[in-house]
């Protein structure tokens, strides 16, 4: 194995090793482009299946893929940043982007419409959804974010969807 190759030190399912206190906190900054959705919904899969959340990688990526695909079509700026935290018992993705301007919707449009069904995708599949300020460093203007609750370890996935909050 190459010199940049490290060990998985925490198996499937266990906590990070400095508690359980400690969230998984995973940071990529993208270019706004057509290829980063992808990118993004793999990067949170890749995630997830490395720290022993497989269950929530179908739900996450698709929600995932919505708020990267509107930060690309959307807003401002030459890139986004993807923030993933994993801190019991939740799940919380970010992307953040330049724009100012705040997401409307979050239901489903009546009829065939091609657009705008985004952030209804993300309200039904979401435990919760909202905004955020812009990054503590002050490149992004705000945040979309959703949640899903995590597994504990003798329990399965639960909760209802309480709907948007910011």
């Amino acid at each position: 194995m190459g010199p940049d190759h490290e060990p998985d030190d925490n198996p499937a399912g266990s906590s990070p090793s400095s508690g359980p206190e400690e969230p998984y906190v995973y940071t990529l900054q993208s270019t706004r482009r057509a290829t980063s959705p992808k990118i993004c919904r793999d990067f949170v899969a890749c995630v997830l299946n490395s720290v022993g959340h497989e269950d929530l990688v179908e739900n996450a990526t698709a929600c995932t893929s919505e708020l990267a695909t509107n930060a690309y079509l959307h807003a401002e700026g030459d890139s986004l940043m993807l923030r993933v935290m994993i801190e019991q018992p939740r799940l919380r993705v970010s992307v953040y982007d330049a724009s100012t301007e705040l997401p409307a919707g979050g239901r489903l449009p009546e009829g065939d419409r091609m657009y705008g069904r985004g952030l209804g995708v993300v309200a039904a599949l979401a435990d919760e959804w909202g905004t955020a300020d812009g990054d503590p460093a002050g490149m992004y203007a705000k945040g979309v974010w959703f949640e899903l609750k995590t597994r504990g370890e003798d329990e399965g996935r639960g909760g209802g969807r309480s709907g948007e909050r910011a």
